[in-house]
């Protein structure tokens, strides 16, 4: 069975070898990117704040390559980009919150209807991997109950209020007490990581900060 096993893990890297999110070259299967875009890795992750005043980690601001990345992941199905972006995500949270204990990790929900239409979501699948490389459990708290329309598509006045509401917590108990860690893909007004965080500071955490792959250029 392991002989079996080590075959068809052989022929899946032949088949789909692991590439560089974010110029698509082949790189070995224990690299997160090519040499060549290691290069332009920024030294210092940002580090901001959200509506509400929480703190927000990001891994690259919202431009070039890495804007590409994070798009073609979270819109063109490339979800085998999924723990190569978390690796710079653990990254930049280890850089931002030196100093912080996190109990638990949590992420931005998707309204069924939207998720079903994707056929995933991408804040899941990087929380899921993240928790992989920080050793901390990932739980969903919090359920999106209303089909709002897509922040991306609104202007800043209206993705403020576009969230109203929009999310409840899961279980009170998973949230209490917790140190949290919330996870989004790209952060630009803060309106959907500052809703998210409202809505878990009632079921009364210990604290709540945020992380996100991208971080809009327009810093507030």
């Amino acid at each position: 069975m392991r002989k079996l096993n080590n075959l068809l893990k052989k022929i899946s890297i032949l088949l789909m070898p692991q590439r560089c999110p974010f110029c698509c070259r082949v790189i070995e299967q224990d690299q997160n990117t090519c040499k060549r875009c290691e290069k332009d890795i920024p030294v210092h992750a940002v580090l901001q704040g959200v509506k509400g005043s929480y703190k927000c980690s990001s891994a690259f601001l919202y431009s070039g390559k890495f804007k590409r990345a994070v798009i073609n992941f979270k819109f063109n199905h490339k979800k085998q980009y999924s723990p190569q972006l978390a690796f710079f995500l653990s990254e930049c949270i280890r850089q931002n919150y030196p100093d912080m204990v996190f109990d638990c990790i949590t992420y931005v929900p998707m309204h069924d209807i939207a998720e079903k239409r994707r056929g995933y979501n991408q804040c899941e699948l990087l929380a899921k991997d993240l928790s992989k490389l920080m050793n901390l459990p990932c739980h969903q708290m919090l359920i999106k109950t209303k089909a709002t329309k897509p922040q991306h598509s609104l202007n800043a006045k209206l993705r403020s209020t576009n969230l109203n509401g929009a999310f409840k917590v899961s279980d009170k108990k998973l949230v209490k007490g917790k140190s949290i860690l919330l996870i989004d893909d790209i952060v630009t007004t803060g309106s959907t990581l500052g809703e998210c965080a409202k809505t878990l500071q009632k079921a009364k955490p210990s604290q709540i900060c945020c992380a996100t792959v991208l971080a809009s250029a327009n810093l507030y």
